[in-house]
């Protein structure tokens, strides 16, 4: 007597076939977003390219492809703004002043000329490194192009000076207000520290 032998290469051919699937529609509505993405890839792959795709596979490769984004976008990020990933200190003191220099620089034309076109920031920008130049050359901190402000206040632990670096960095980097008022307050900082410039106060 003949007897029905199970064809199993065909079984699995079906079992693939989303023709042949009828349990989808029963449980298509639990699928989250990523389960039903990979259905459809999957699908797509199999129709396209007559290919047999293990679900699994796909769904860690769209899995591993999301985190390359994400590392993708955290890079250009990044590159935009280094700053946001620096763990900031002393207050918000520590932040890079590479662009700048002290060096080949006329202090008393540049600021002259800001203060003429009412450009305050500019102007409160050239005081801070006329200071940096003027204790420079006192031999009272090691200019450096890549220090930031706090490593100077630490390094010199004057608290004039430590104020003067406060009201740079917050109008440098914090994006507030530079007025005549305050430039006129950083004016009479930096005469402070040039005339008593042995007057230290340790770190604030």
């Amino acid at each position: 007597m003949d007897t029905l032998q199970l064809d199993s290469a065909q079984l699995a051919v079906f079992q693939h076939d989303s023709r042949f699937d009828y349990d989808r529609e029963l449980v298509g509505g639990s699928q989250n977003l990523l389960e039903w993405l990979t259905t459809v890839i999957s699908e797509w792959i199999e129709e396209t390219f007559d290919v047999l795709v293990d679900n699994d596979v796909v769904y860690y490769s769209l899995i591993a492809l999301g985190a390359l984004l994400v590392l993708f976008i955290a890079w250009l990020v990044w590159k935009k703004n280094p700053k946001l990933f620096m763990r900031k200190e002393d207050e918000g003191l520590d932040y890079d002043v590479q662009e700048d220099t002290i060096y080949g620089v006329d202090f008393e034309t540049g600021i002259r000329e800001a203060l003429s076109r009412q450009d305050y920031r500019q102007a409160v920008r050239l005081l801070y490194l006329q200071t940096l130049k003027q204790l420079s050359d006192a031999n009272h901190i090691d200019w450096q192009p890549s220090k930031t402000p706090s490593q100077y206040v630490r390094e010199y632990g004057n608290k004039a000076f430590a104020e003067l670096s406060s009201h740079f960095v917050r109008v440098r980097y914090g994006n507030f207000e530079a007025t005549e008022e305050l430039f006129q307050e950083m004016k009479e900082l930096q005469r402070s520290i040039v005339q008593s410039p042995e007057e230290k106060g340790g770190e604030p």
